[in-house]
């Protein structure tokens, strides 16, 4: 039977209005040490409510290989080249 923490698909924390934000630090690296490999952590902080989001997302299945003989591994590595 799977753990509680692989069952958690998001989490929101309620921050105090004194929080730094590098304090968070750790609690992003956790979470993201506690995700499998099929799945990305997406990370936000609501500044206004004072909350911070994190929540899993599924990696697409297909990816491209390469570009230009370079490995790519996420879409912003991509730069679209036009001919003229």
């Amino acid at each position: 039977m799977r753990e509680i923490k692989d069952k958690i698909k998001g989490i929101s924390i309620e921050l105090d209005k004194s929080t730094k934000l590098n304090e968070l630090d750790n609690v992003i690296v956790d979470f993201e040490k506690d995700t499998d490999d099929k799945h990305e952590v997406d990370v936000s902080v609501d500044i206004l409510n004072a909350t911070l989001h994190m929540k899993r997302v599924k990696k697409p299945h297909i990816s491209l290989a390469t570009v230009d003989g370079k490995k790519v591994k996420k879409s912003k590595d991509i730069e679209i080249k036009v001919k003229k």
